[in-house]
């Protein structure tokens, strides 16, 4: 598949999301609804999405024990969702009750069942993090890989994890297992605080399904221009 674009809406308020979403028209039909968002004015902003004819992935990263996250995996079904994310690190009996429960609820009621990724490693941290919590493995690449393993064997459909991993997820588990990929940074943006990054032309060469945009078209004076100028690379 393409590689395609999900917009970040990480805003204290409903008014700024949407004033973005309004601007980039239909440039963009996947957003993503974090923490701060979803805390400021989550069911007011899914509901405006899904009324405009926008797809949603819910990134609040679900991280405990199987039965805690599984139900609320099930009671996030009611915005319509079409991607939910948790850690992978939450294990895998954790992952596999969250996926029996997903799937056997959507087939009893006839819905759609939104894509279940799994966070690897956030992008944020490097092999100093793996050496600070003792974690046996030799690379990131190594530590994401196996994360991508155990998400696969538990039944989702992909992961989250930097552009540079996705080469040997797909190598190792297969093209139709989605990688969904943050810290896309455009040559003519900052880094901010991401660290393992990537240009959005690389990441299509990669071949990521999924690149989640955030700052470079949200803080942009021109966000509709901006995000037109990621396309364009996309597709060069």
């Amino acid at each position: 598949m393409d590689t395609k674009i999900i917009v970040a809406l990480d805003f204290p308020d409903f008014s700024k999301a949407a004033d973005l979403v309004t601007n980039l028209s239909d440039t963009v039909d996947f957003y993503k609804v974090g923490l701060e968002s979803f805390i400021s004015c989550g069911e007011k902003l899914i509901h405006f999405l899904k009324s405009n004819g926008k797809k949603v992935f819910l990134d609040l990263k679900f991280h405990d024990i199987p039965n805690t996250v599984a139900s609320a995996s099930l009671a996030s079904l009611k915005y319509d969702i079409d991607m939910l994310n948790v850690h992978a690190q939450g294990g895998s009996i954790m992952m596999s009750t969250v996926s029996s429960e997903i799937e056997n609820y959507c087939d009893k009621h006839s819905l759609q069942k939104p894509y279940l990724i799994a966070v690897t490693l956030l992008t944020s941290l490097n092999e100093t993090h793996l050496r600070e919590y003792k974690i046996n493995a030799k690379s990131t690449l190594e530590y994401v890989v196996d994360l991508a393993k155990i998400t696969q064997k538990s039944g989702f459909d992909g992961v989250v994890a930097s552009a540079r991993e996705v080469s040997a997820i797909k190598n190792t588990l297969g093209n139709d297992f989605l990688t969904v990929t943050p810290g896309i940074r455009p040559a003519w943006a900052a880094k901010n605080d991401q660290q393992r990054v990537v240009t959005p032309s690389e990441a299509s060469k990669l071949g990521c399904d999924y690149i989640v945009i955030g700052r470079p078209i949200t803080a942009s004076s021109k966000p509709y221009k901006a995000a037109e100028k990621i396309l364009e690379e996309l597709n060069d």
